[in-house]
């Protein structure tokens, strides 16, 4: 089906983005100075020190720019910068950690490659190994804190070892201190196999403070699905574990949460709400309710995360604030708007609940009447934070005829 009109309307509509260089990685903002530009610098205006020339109207982009929502701002920021570490740092940090490791390992194999005669175990070989499961345990935590916490993993199980090396080694008895230095030798080994590491570092699903972010109302029962598509086309789940054990069968996922096709479903259904003119970061997350683990393999969940129904929400992340608001005046423009609401219905705007603007827009077709001729339109809300655009609720059908829309979602951080 073509889209003319909604391209029509998205070309219309782009704002001109502020000058300088964005990147996922790092800014150059507009106002920057010039390091020549400095406070001895000559204005060459006219060959003076400078001291008489009129002062000049301050630039708009000094001006104090005001945070809209700043709260939800700052919560919105929170998940983001989480999901981006998922998305692009986790690999590399589980390396530090595996590698951190594997230094413990390679110190014990050294220590026990020099024990031959009873008297050749010494207490400065223990302090040796102590001090290699500090380092360890301080690398990992550089890499994988605040989001694991492996220190105190790394100095337990040095801790656990060390004093009976120490006190082997005092005695002479080499016996014993090479039984303790393949203890610790398995000790770290067990904690470096793959699933291990899946499980207690684990990434898929989530289950660390991010799912508690994405979900702050109820993580218990939320199932969240989660994609960063600019990132290596990251996509998880987010949900607390299913128990290991031999009673109960938890849901099987047969599809990746968020594929491609459905990421591009929710961009049709948002038409000019998505702006990627100097956008850094896009995630769609998707709440639903977290399956129950079932008494019979039967009776289990089976099948693609989507099937569960999970409410989308869209997020778009610039590189500041005034980006953000041109951003969204750009797609106020070209679609229109009906008041502003609360998410919830059971909240107004005297809880302080924020209102979003009821927005609506129209696309291409129809999916109400089937019947290309009419040009569907689109309803949902849409809020700006800080530097973020968040958008939410897109249907075919207008507010007032799809009560309690929003299911999980009312755990989710934008309704907190």
């Amino acid at each position: 089906m073509q889209r003319t009109r909604r391209d029509l309307l998205a070309a219309g509509s782009v704002a001109v983005g502020l000058a300088g260089c964005l990147g996922v990685d790092g800014v150059t903002y507009p106002d920057e100075s010039d390091p020549d530009d400095g406070p001895d610098a000559d204005d060459g205006a006219d060959g003076g020190d400078g001291d008489d020339a009129p002062d000049e109207p301050p630039d708009e982009d000094d001006e104090e720019v005001p945070v809209p929502n700043p709260a939800l701002a700052d919560a919105t920021r929170a998940v983001v910068d989480d999901a981006v570490w998922f998305a692009s740092t986790y690999e590399a940090a589980i390396d530090v950690y595996l590698d951190a490791t594997g230094d413990v390992l390679e110190a014990v194999t050294a220590v026990r490659e020099r024990i031959h005669e009873p008297t050749d175990p010494t207490t400065e070989m223990a302090a040796r190994l102590e001090s290699a499961g500090y380092a360890a345990a301080d690398r990992a935590a550089e890499a994988l804190e605040p989001h694991f916490y492996p220190h105190d993993l790394l100095r337990e199980r040095t801790d656990r070892h060390v004093p009976a090396l120490t006190r082997s080694a005092r005695r002479n008895d080499a016996d014993r201190f090479v039984e303790e230095l393949d203890r610790m030798h398995g000790s770290f080994s067990r904690i470096r196999t793959p699933i291990y590491v899946a499980g207690t570092f684990s990434r898929d699903p989530i289950h660390n403070r991010l799912l508690d972010r994405l979900a702050p109302g109820d993580p218990d029962d939320v199932l969240v699905e989660l994609a960063v598509p600019s990132r290596r086309r990251f996509a998880t789940l987010a949900h607390e574990p299913y128990p290991d054990d031999d009673e109960t069968f938890p849901p099987e996922f047969t599809a990746d949460p968020l594929p491609e096709a459905r990421r591009e479903s929710i961009r049709e259904r948002l038409g000019p709400v998505l702006r990627s003119d100097g956008r850094t970061e896009e995630l769609f997350v998707a709440f639903a309710p977290r399956p129950e683990p079932a008494d019979s393999r039967t009776d289990a969940f089976r099948g693609p995360p989507d099937e569960l129904d999970g409410t989308p929400l869209h997020v778009q992340r610039y590189a500041d604030v005034r980006t953000a608001t041109a951003r969204l005046t750009a797609v106020l423009e070209a679609g229109a708007t009906e008041g502003r609401e609360p998410l919830l219905p059971d909240v107004d705007a005297a809880d302080d609940a924020l209102e979003w603007h009821r927005y609506y827009h129209r696309e291409e077709g129809s999916d109400r009447t089937g019947l290309d001729e009419f040009p569907g339109v689109q309803y949902g809300y849409v809020l700006q934070a800080g530097e973020f655009l968040l958008a939410t609720g897109f249907s075919g059908d207008a507010w007032e005829e799809r009560p309690n829309w929003q299911g999980r979602l009312a755990d989710a951080w934008v309704t907190a």
